[in-house]
């Protein structure tokens, strides 16, 4: 097993390419600079990868770097960009098709008065939102305990229902900036929360229906209490736990389980009449406990709490086993 250079913590993997502890790019002699991998005997190219042998890449910004630091950005403008992310992501759990481009544009938040199970909260509003790109899974037991192994945290508990592809739950909002921090320091993207206005945008996915499935929604559709019913609908089943995260189709942007499974922790402040709050972030505010939002219902809820326009709040501090969280990678 190879030391990083840098910090000469001892690598997972001998063909790492950024340090996952110190964030630094790897100076390997005899390998390739783009994906790590050893070079053959010889070889002008790279057999992984394909790079010229002697090629090179900017190394991934560090935590102290401003964002207009020179970064590799694996979705830039560049030819091989789906087999470099595949390379360096692997090991995180983390591809190149586990992301969604979300679109910007206006939509009007909230519910209107006459959607069943609306809230006095749910004011409707007009939102402009920039374009970002968004997980389109909460983020999963394999992706999460990949950060607790790197950091010898303590990993969440399963609830004994499985890991792997099941959401990470038992996750405070102050756990889900760390992951976000990690991410950001070994990756050079900008990782964080979605805020609350940009969730329900991704959401909703342009419908203006109570669920993005229309105004009902079925328990063949997504996790959640379906003994309960909503509306006009039928009655279905209740799980009791968490399923693997993709088990239900996406909705129309290609998201998975926004609605039900674990409630998602934003970033955005909580206010009953939003007051803006919905376009901001709160993750540097770290000694603001005021409550923060999440969204999307879970396993353990009836269909009304599902709705696009349904709004929690939680005690960063605190983390259930019905709350997890997705990250957005913001485009520059």
């Amino acid at each position: 097993m190879n030391n990083c250079n840098f910090c000469n913590t001892p690598l997972p993997l001998e063909d790492s390419l950024f340090c996952p502890y110190c964030g630094e790019k790897l100076q390997k002699e005899d390998s390739c600079a783009v994906c790590g991998r050893p070079y053959l005997s010889g070889a002008a190219f790279c057999d992984r990868c394909g790079t010229p042998v002697g090629s090179d890449i900017p190394r991934a910004a560090s935590a102290g770097e401003g964002v207009g630091s020179a970064a590799f950005d694996p979705l830039g403008e560049r030819d091989d960009h789906g087999k470099v992310y595949h390379t360096r992501e692997l090991p995180l759990g983390i591809v190149y098709e586990d992301w969604a481009l979300i679109h910007g544009g206006g939509f009007q938040m909230g519910a209107p008065d006459a959607e069943v199970g609306r809230f006095c909260c749910e004011r409707q509003h007009q939102v402009e939102l920039n374009s970002f790109e968004l997980l389109k899974t909460p983020v999963t037991f394999t992706m999460y305990d990949a950060y607790c192994d790197v950091h010898d945290i303590i990993k969440p508990k399963d609830e004994g229902w499985g890991r792997d592809s099941r959401p990470v739950i038992n996750i405070s909002y102050w756990d889900a900036l760390g992951y976000c921090s990690w991410l950001r320091k070994v990756t050079g993207w900008q990782i964080r929360l979605a805020t609350e206005a940009e969730w329900e945008y991704a959401c909703r996915a342009g419908t203006e229906t109570p669920f993005s499935t229309g105004d009902n929604i079925t328990s063949d559709q997504a996790n959640f209490d379906g003994t309960i019913i909503y509306g006009w609908g039928s009655r279905g089943i209740k799980r009791g736990k968490t399923t693997p995260v993709g088990e239900f189709d996406p909705n129309p942007w290609g998201l998975y389980d926004m609605h039900g499974n674990v409630w998602e922790w934003c970033s955005s402040e909580y206010e009953d009449d939003y007051k803006g709050l919905e376009l901001l972030s709160a993750c540097r505010a770290v000694d603001n406990y005021n409550p923060r939002v999440v969204r999307g219902g879970s396993w353990y809820n009836v269909p009304g709490s599902l709705r696009s326009a349904s709004r929690n709040k939680l005690a960063p501090d605190l983390h259930f086993l019905k709350v997890g969280f997705r990250i957005v990678r913001e485009i520059k």
